[in-house]
């Protein structure tokens, strides 16, 4: 790796520090210990000593690294100066922040948002020596790093594409797995691949043997999600009992077999490989491995479904002020608190994505974290509700969201309306 910089990000860094007052952005970073700054530097393994990029509009950018680590510094084509002492890299800071009023950093009040809090106390109380106030860098990164730009939002629908009908094609591989067969029920997502059951099972992806568990469809999954061309494809298959445990993880030694008459929640994302501007598309698809919903699923999964659109529709009436993504975290709840169901909400409502799964960008979230980073446009992120009842079965339906400068745009376009059924 070699440290660089995105001349785009430059120049939308100093837009944006010219739009929010700041004087300055001063990126931070030891050991990849703040990813932020690590990603947007190019040094994602992190050094092993402190160093320092100034961003400041009408200025070229300006780095400050320690002498026997600017081996990866060697293609910087911007300002860099180099220390070896403490004493040295204090004068050197405030030197390098002398004429500024205020600094953005990684940092976030009272760690409201925790994933933006990457810059230790320390390292803000030395930077506020040199007379400058340091202020957080969270909308400024909502406005750079996370914007999805036209390349990324093309290639996330087409990753969005590619993870529904493989989501599709899952649920009906394990249906022919328990000896039922026919789906129907929820979005159009296309034709998945024929399958055969004497033997084993036959996909796209090679045969799946049975009985079949919830670690052989994941499996499945992901070999099916790479060979359609994501990079980073990954899943959660859950059944029954064990989809009452939101960040359940099947492992080969501990899984469960696919049972009929079972719930059966299928996550899964990745984004298109070979580009870096590919940007991730996570989705949760519910089914029944059966032909009727048992009247409590079906009860819950339309409290989810209401919850779920309810907050995409909150977001389309606000266009005239922007929401924050608390306030649609708050507009998601209350659904589902009126419906009585709020001891089974779990996590928040959703997370910010980009070309990080669980990306820069804000999180639909007053609870967890207090998310008060308005959604401006450029921005993505998924809408998740769930409700989980311990030992008998949970529901979650996750979509994503980029918001346009025209509004909300919603994929997959054809969401789960129902669960998928089998008959």
């Amino acid at each position: 790796m070699s440290a660089r910089l995105d001349e785009t990000f430059v120049a939308s860094a100093a837009a944006e520090l010219r739009r929010a007052g700041i004087d300055a952005w001063l990126l931070y970073d030891l050991e990849a210990r703040n990813r932020v700054a690590a990603e947007l530097v190019n040094l994602p393994q992190g050094q092993t000593r402190r160093w320092f990029v100034l961003l400041r509009p009408d200025h070229p950018p300006h780095a400050l690294a320690h002498r026997i680590e600017l081996g990866e510094w060697e293609n910087w084509n911007h300002e860099l100066d180099a220390y070896v002492g403490w004493e040295e890299l204090e004068r050197e800071i405030c030197r390098l922040v002398a004429g500024c009023r205020t600094v953005a950093m990684e940092v976030s009040p009272r760690d409201a948002v925790p994933f933006m809090d990457n810059v230790p106390a320390g390292v803000v109380e030395l930077v506020a020596s040199c007379d400058v106030e340091v202020v957080s860098s969270a909308d400024l990164i909502s406005g750079t790093y996370a914007q999805w730009g036209e390349r990324g939002r093309d290639l996330h629908r087409e990753a969005s594409e590619i993870l529904a009908r493989t989501a599709r094609a899952a649920f009906e591989l394990a249906g022919r797995a328990v000896g039922l067969a026919d789906a129907d029920g929820g979005a159009e997502t296309g034709e998945s691949d024929a399958v055969d059951v004497s033997t084993g099972v036959e996909g796209a992806c090679g045969k799946v043997e049975l009985p079949m568990t919830e670690y052989d469809l994941a499996e499945w999954i992901v070999r099916r999600l790479e060979d359609e061309g994501l990079t980073e494809g990954e899943t959660i298959v859950a059944i029954g009992p064990n989809s009452a445990k939101p960040h359940y993880w099947p492992q080969a030694e501990s899984t469960a077999a696919l049972v009929p008459d079972q719930v059966l929640l299928i996550d899964l994302w990745g984004r298109m490989a070979g580009d870096p501007a590919a940007v991730f598309a996570d989705q949760t698809w519910m089914g029944f491995l059966g032909s009727e919903l048992p009247a409590d699923v079906a009860e819950v999964w339309e409290a989810v479904r209401e919850a779920r659109d309810a907050g995409v529709a909150f977001i389309r009436a606000s266009s005239g002020a922007l929401p924050t993504g608390a306030d649609v975290d708050r507009q998601v709840r209350s659904v589902l608190e009126g419906k009585g169901f709020g001891e089974a909400i779990f996590h928040r409502t959703g997370h910010g994505m980009d070309r990080v799964n669980h990306g820069f960008g804000p999180n639909l979230d007053c609870v967890e974290t207090r998310d008060e980073r308005p959604l401006v446009p450029g921005v993505g992120f998924s809408v998740e509700p769930g409700l989980y009842f311990d030992g008998r079965f949970g529901v979650r339906s996750e979509i994503n969201v980029h918001m346009g400068t025209d509004g909300p745009e919603v994929t997959p376009p054809d969401h789960q309306a129902k669960p998928w059924l089998l008959g």
